[in-house]
């Protein structure tokens, strides 16, 4: 159970910056270009 929620709170982590940025106003192809280099899992 420990691991799935490690697993959830990763995937949170992920997407959590990158939807914000986009409600903040930031452009969606800046946002996935962000998305590409920095958020995604190692």
């Amino acid at each position: 159970m420990k691991q799935l929620k490690k697993i959830a709170d990763d995937i949170n982590g992920r997407v959590a910056v990158p939807i914000l940025l986009y409600f903040l106003g930031v452009p969606g192809i800046v946002v996935v270009f962000l998305w590409l280099l920095f958020f995604r899992g190692r």
